[in-house]
């Protein structure tokens, strides 16, 4: 019996990371289709397309594109003929200058096929954030674009319960603020106010009432810059939205995730600390743990990995599309193209840095997932106390 589970349990953990992989496969895929629906667009040679990297496991040639799966799963690309880029495909067209080559289109253009697997990262995003909005409104991912200005609960001897504020009051107005089906202008406007007398008005019953509180001060987790707080632990969930309202707040939600995405990675940058980052093992380790749970959380996961790749590929770096921007607007600048051979040194030295960061990564997240197993082993083979 006891091997019985022990192998259903392997078979789930198999299932969740195939689903993990796949799931980060598919965002590498809908990125790069972006990338050759507006080659399409603009006439542009497509000779390959992967999903994946490395040793093809399945091709066919569709028209002048030959569409292959490949065995490593974190990684893609789209071939374009007349854009030299490393390890994208064979290559065979890479210096092409006939008319269907991306050396001689316009700037515009070439600046909309890069952006191209930028803007469908994205668009995935928009499309399972409304999705949730539709299916599960009341979602705490959705947070705080599905609450209503009602406030639910409210934390014991917090700036709100001190103030006078109560489970039940409807958030009209804070300062001269007005609060409508919105609250993340309230929530912004007690964060930018710690420890700064406000006024709040509220709807309690049938009553107005104006509130004198003052925010007390707290330090953001992830910026640590100082910050307001009511101590107000949850607002009353909108119930259920139609397809328009679900657009909006999915849009407005997503937008918050992108700007909050953007600040993460502006952190990252200014102050070297990389302890947030999350290497493909993490990743995948993530995703599978997230599809155990459910296709909400699974789902929710890719869309916030899609705005992070979305986010990435904007670093002026040459393996990113950011670095191609930045390269082809120096071309279009000086008006010539820069030597193939100073591109090719600055692309290989870039991705040497960036496999050195995600083996580093790599190895901090098996470190991390693997840690508490050994631990049990360890304890039961008697060399742990």
């Amino acid at each position: 019996m006891l091997f019985i589970e022990s192998v259903l349990n392997l078979s789930r953990h198999i299932l969740f990371i195939a689903l993990g992989i796949s799931g980060i496969g598919f965002l590498i895929g809908f990125h790069e289709l972006g990338h050759f629906l507006f080659c399409k667009l603009f006439g542009i040679a497509t000779p390959s397309f992967s999903i994946g990297m490395g040793p093809k496991i399945i091709s066919k040639k569709i028209g002048e594109t030959e569409f292959s799966l490949s065995l490593l799963p974190l990684g893609g690309y789209v071939e374009i003929a007349g854009a030299a880029e490393v390890g994208q495909g064979d290559q065979k067209e890479a210096y092409s200058v006939n008319s269907d080559s991306f050396a001689t289109k316009p700037f515009y253009q070439k600046l909309l096929v890069m952006l191209g697997g930028i803007a469908f990262n994205l668009l995935f995003a928009y499309i399972v954030i409304t999705c949730l909005f539709l299916s599960k409104p009341t979602s705490t991912f959705l947070f705080p674009s599905n609450a209503t200005p009602t406030i639910s609960a409210i934390a014991k001897d917090s700036a709100a319960e001190k103030g006078g504020l109560q489970a039940g009051d409807t958030l009209i107005s804070i300062d001269h603020t007005t609060i409508a089906n919105n609250i993340h202008p309230f929530l912004l406007a007690i964060q930018n106010s710690p420890e700064v007398p406000t006024t709040i008005t509220v709807k309690r019953d049938q009553e107005i009432l104006q509130i004198p509180i003052t925010p007390d001060s707290t330090t953001h987790p992830n910026t640590h810059k100082t910050i307001g707080t009511l101590g107000i632990t949850a607002f009353k969930p909108i119930a259920s939205c139609s397809i328009l309202e679900a657009v909006k707040r999915g849009i407005t939600q997503t937008n918050m995730f992108i700007v909050g995405t953007g600040r993460g990675l502006i952190n990252i940058i200014t102050q070297k600390n990389f302890s947030s980052m999350t290497g493909p093992i993490g990743i995948i380790a993530l995703g599978s743990g997230e599809a155990a749970k459910g296709m909400e959380y699974f789902f929710f996961l890719l869309a916030l990995i899609s705005i992070s790749l979305a986010i990435f590929n904007l670093i002026p770096l040459p393996i990113f599309d950011g670095g191609q921007i930045l390269f082809y607007a120096i071309e279009a600048l000086i008006g010539r193209p820069l030597s193939p051979t100073i591109r090719e040194y600055i692309h290989m030295a870039t991705w040497l840095l960036v496999l050195a960061l995600i083996v580093g990564l790599s190895i901090r997240d098996i470190t991390r997932i693997a840690s508490p197993h050994i631990e049990t082993t360890l304890q039961f083979l008697g060399l742990r106390k």
